[in-house]
């Protein structure tokens, strides 16, 4: 989701450049993996299973180093917290599902979706790597997805051709490894 700002005349935007960088806003990472796609979530919207903005902050924090950012290359992450799908999960490179399970919040996490984009190819939705895993899980697991796209990726590789090339096999159990050691140092 992006901001609109209707009311900034063209010759105004420089100066709103240096006033969103100095205060944090302005970050070299288009098309990379905190470039993300958010809905708000449980937050803010009252058809939401689960909240979209704390996981968005998980992996927002966990992801801040600009060379790691490049070296993972083109990421498309959206998070949705509903079947709604505000934030098209289904159409990310990684997407996350919030879900109501007994009245927790949980997350689905899917992998390989597109959204016709000269990034990803043909229109497909992404495949959903496991059970729902809780939010504290969820940063784990997409660290696991992003490590084993790291070891199976050939030089120049994407995430998303390395993903339809190896399978989601090792992406599926590098998911669960990461839920059972969130349980044993819980």
């Amino acid at each position: 989701q992006n901001l609109l700002l209707p009311w900034v005349a063209c010759d105004q935007l420089p100066e709103l450049w240096r006033a969103a960088r100095k205060a944090g806003f302005a970050r070299p990472n288009i098309r990379l993996l905190t470039d993300m796609i958010a809905c708000p979530g449980g937050d803010f919207c009252s058809l939401a299973n689960a909240r979209s903005i704390p996981i968005a902050e998980a992996i927002t924090e966990r992801y801040q180093d600009m060379d790691e950012l490049h070296d993972l290359g083109e990421i498309d992450l959206h998070i949705s917290g509903c079947i709604n799908s505000c934030g098209h999960h289904h159409s990310g490179h990684i997407g996350i599902l919030g879900v109501d399970k007994d009245g927790l919040e949980w997350y689905q996490v899917s992998l390989g979706g597109s959204d016709g984009s000269s990034l990803s190819g043909d229109p497909l939705p992404g495949k959903v790597v496991g059970p729902s895993f809780t939010a504290t899980e969820v940063p784990e697991v997409i660290e696991a997805v992003l490590d084993t796209y790291r070891q199976q990726r050939t030089t120049g590789e994407t995430f998303i051709a390395t993903l339809r090339r190896v399978g989601m096999d090792p992406y599926k159990a590098a998911a669960k490894s990461a839920r059972i050691a969130v349980v044993e140092t819980a």
